[in-house]
């Protein structure tokens, strides 16, 4: 029978990856301290879509404008308001492992929901070694709309862990949440979290973004990046995305298969 959870270990490090729900890294530990935003933790995961933890969202990060274009039916979507967010249930589901190591662990998926053609194989490598967590996500085959996105949670006490934030180009967003087309310079963000509240979306950065002893590293394939910190919860989100909020709709800086992202979970010692 598959195994839910595999866990992989590289010196002081541990990661929890369930290929039975979607390749989501479930949680990420230095000397047993957890590193991650759980949340909800897996169920809430599995059953309703409730991020938590490093979660692929395919095959769209963030909000749609529209439940329907000509790219995608995301009805079945979990709803953000009356808005489509983080991807179709379908990515969410059973992967099949296709490499199993003590540091690494390769999964592929066969898609053919007809919500989202054509039909295609994406697959998602997590690597640990002994400073950090590199995730590699692939789609395969040629001419499919790339929109997707991962949703790094990280855990940080907002009274004492720092985050650093390079100064970014950001784009204008409206009140949903979606792109108006405009982009202004954002200055960098230096210090505790505090009380601050961010929902922002950016040109991705060449330097890395920083909460307490954790920094993510974009290394290719991502082109945008949205910085998430809801009010009051003990944590942040730096999310590496291939192509704008929306992009399924509207088109605007969408991409197209054969693609590769990587990024860096990369832990101070």
């Amino acid at each position: 029978m598959p195994r839910l959870m595999l866990t992989l270990r590289a010196g002081h490090l541990e990661a929890d990856v369930a290929p039975e729900a979607g390749m989501v890294v479930a949680s990420l530990r230095r000397r047993g301290d957890e590193l991650l935003g759980v949340r909800g933790g897996l169920d809430g995961w599995r059953r309703e879509g409730r991020t938590f933890g490093v979660p692929l969202l395919y095959p769209f990060a963030n909000r749609l404008s529209a439940v329907r274009s000509a790219r995608i039916d995301a009805s079945a979507a979990r709803r953000d308001g009356r808005f489509p967010i983080h991807g179709l249930p379908a990515a969410r589901g059973p992967w099949e492992v296709v490499e199993d190591t003590p540091e690494r662990v390769r999964g592929r998926l066969r898609w053919d929901d007809p919500a989202f053609p054509p039909a295609h194989v994406v697959e998602v490598e997590h690597a640990l070694d002994a400073r950090g967590l590199r995730v590699t996500t692939r789609v395969l085959g040629e001419g499919v709309p790339v929109s997707f996105g991962w949703h790094p949670y990280l855990a940080l006490d907002r009274a004492r862990d720092e985050v650093e934030i390079p100064a970014m180009r950001r784009l204008v967003l409206d009140a949903d949440g979606l792109p108006t087309g405009a982009v202004e310079d954002a200055p960098a963000v230096s210090g505790l979290l505090g009380d601050r509240a961010f929902d922002d979306l950016y040109e991705a950065p060449g330097a890395p973004l920083r909460a307490g002893r954790v920094a993510v590293v974009f290394e290719r394939g991502v082109r945008y990046a949205q910085v998430f910190a809801p009010p009051g919860e003990p944590l942040i989100a730096f999310e590496p995305m291939s192509a704008p909020v929306n992009a399924l709709v509207s088109g605007d800086g969408l991409q197209a298969s054969p693609y590769e992202m990587a990024f860096r979970l990369e832990v101070a010692a």
